[in-house]
């Protein structure tokens, strides 16, 4: 601070006026352009969480599509409790197409995996909407009736 002192006191009093407009010019534009660069980082902050919550919005009421849930996915009644079962190592003796219904025989299945389908079928939309177990010497004999 001294130094600068001494400095402006050799300066002629013309070119000491000049140093401090100057001096101040800078220190007054180096605050506007970081309050500019500030004003504009937070203008796109504000529009980027506007689109974010829009996207949020649309996603909200895309769910149910997007899930999947309650929802046939383009396959029918028959081509979704075949997949399924497939996928799960549930082997259909027989089955009918019924209208937009399907029967299902199973023999000599397995509990767990009759269950788990079960409720794989309904997260797919497709309800079982009969339901007989019988036991005999060979395991479980299902009969089912699926629809939507």
């Amino acid at each position: 601070m001294e130094a600068l002192q001494q400095y402006l006191n050799r300066l002629s009093p013309r070119d000491r006026v000049a140093v401090i407009v100057l001096t101040i010019f800078v220190v007054l534009s180096l605050l506007s352009l970081g309050a500019l660069n500030l004003h504009r980082s937070a203008e796109k902050a504000q529009q980027q969480a506007q689109q974010e919550k829009e996207l949020l919005a649309w996603l909200q009421a895309s769910a149910p599509l997007l899930s999947g849930s309650g929802s046939n996915n383009g396959l029918s009644v028959l081509d979704t409790v075949s997949a399924s079962a497939g996928g799960l190592g549930i082997n259909m003796q027989r089955f009918e197409p019924d209208g937009d219904n399907v029967r299902v025989w199973l023999e000599g299945a397995d509990f767990a995996k009759v269950a788990s389908w079960l409720n794989n079928l309904t997260q797919q939309g497709v309800k079982a909407q009969e339901v007989h177990f019988e036991q005999d010497s060979k395991g479980l004999n299902v009969r089912l009736v699926f629809g939507r």
